[in-house]
């Protein structure tokens, strides 16, 4: 069963792909080479106010007292409400990864996530964030921390600190500016986040042939089988068709090879490996790679907890639509009991 690397490579990067005249095996042979990409602390100036505590590198993000989500209920934003923030904070440069929270799980009695193996981290996937924690988790893991930090308290950003840190000033869409900037000319995607094109172009460049069965009862084509590249489609903007459709149960997340990635963790990235997506402060993946719990509850306006109060998650994943990823997309939450392939964390700080 074909299942995506465990470590993402330039496959993810915007600034290749425009290699004319490379045939198909040449450029997937290049492109598909493992390597790491989380970039120098040096690089830009956003990243001069910067902290390393308990291994945590840690961006200022100024007081924002005037501070309102973007509203926009038809479209899943916020409804204008203004949410002073009164301090400056710092926030996480990173989403927490596996292998920090390993090191959490090695000093507490906390269950392991589902989806290591028998409570290892899977291989290769030391610096992918960690998902399938729940809220609870999250905030022992920033207890476990503030234990540590001489001076320094730990926990999860409130939805109004994540929103303000991931727009900027400038209120952008992204957290590098107002456009996704995607585009897509098979078997080539350029992207600045790892959201569910990621995944659909992969797919599609490896195993476009592979069939792919719907798995799901409840599907109208339960136990049929098609190739993947029947069931998905990429447009030249970053667009997937084919992704899920809620009204017939198919589409690629109904089929046994999406059960066999997200069984494996899902199709997520080493934190920082899309240094073109950085933040107006300095912050990586607040765009993409997964979904990222907050301290605040909202009600949930779509998705199974619809009506339900919820944490709210923000930041998008690569499981999500690009229009879930952008900075003011308020529509999902999760239940901070339970654990999500899509969701993990990152923290924020203040200095006692």
């Amino acid at each position: 069963m074909p299942v995506a690397p465990q470590r993402h490579s330039l496959f993810t990067r915007r600034n290749l792909f425009l290699l004319g005249g490379a045939g198909a095996a040449g450029l997937l042979g290049s492109v598909f080479a493992p390597r790491t990409l989380r970039p120098d602390w040096e690089e830009t100036a956003a990243q001069e106010e910067a902290e390393t505590v308990v291994g945590q590198r840690l961006v200022a993000v100024p007081a924002d007292p005037d501070f309102v989500f973007a509203a926009d209920l038809s479209n899943n934003k916020g409804a204008g409400e203004a949410a002073a923030i009164a301090s400056a904070y710092w926030l996480g440069a990173y989403q927490v990864t596996n292998a920090q929270y390993g090191a959490f799980l090695d000093e507490t009695e906390r269950t392991a996530p589902s989806y290591w193996d028998d409570g290892d981290i899977p291989s290769g996937r030391d610096e992918h964030p960690v998902l399938h924690v729940s809220s609870a988790d999250a905030e022992a893991y920033c207890d476990w921390l503030t234990a540590q930090a001489d001076g320094w308290t730990f926990r999860l950003p409130t939805e109004a600190e994540w929103e303000s840190a991931a727009r900027g000033p400038d209120a952008y869409a992204y957290p590098w500016g107002p456009d996704a900037g995607t585009i897509y000319t098979a078997p080539a995607l350029s992207s600045k986040y790892n959201y569910n094109a990621v995944c659909a172009a992969y797919y599609l460049a490896e195993y476009g042939s592979t069939e792919a069965t719907y798995n799901d009862s409840d599907s109208s084509r339960y136990g049929e089988s098609e190739p993947i590249s029947a069931i998905l489609t990429v447009s030249a903007t970053g667009g997937v068709t084919g992704w899920i459709d809620h009204s017939t149960w198919t589409g690629f997340v109904y089929t046994d090879v999406f059960d066999a990635l997200t069984a494996a963790g899902g199709n997520t990235s080493a934190v920082g490996s899309y240094p073109d997506g950085v933040s107006v402060h300095g912050a990586y993946d607040m765009a993409g790679n997964c979904f990222e719990w907050t301290s605040s509850i909202v009600t949930a306006t779509n998705g199974a907890e619809a009506g339900q109060d919820v944490n709210a998650v923000r930041g998008g994943s690569w499981y999500a639509t690009a229009r879930s990823c952008a900075t003011w997309y308020r529509g999902e939450g999760r239940d901070g009991a339970g654990g999500y392939p899509t969701v993990g964390f990152r923290v924020a700080a203040d200095q006692n």
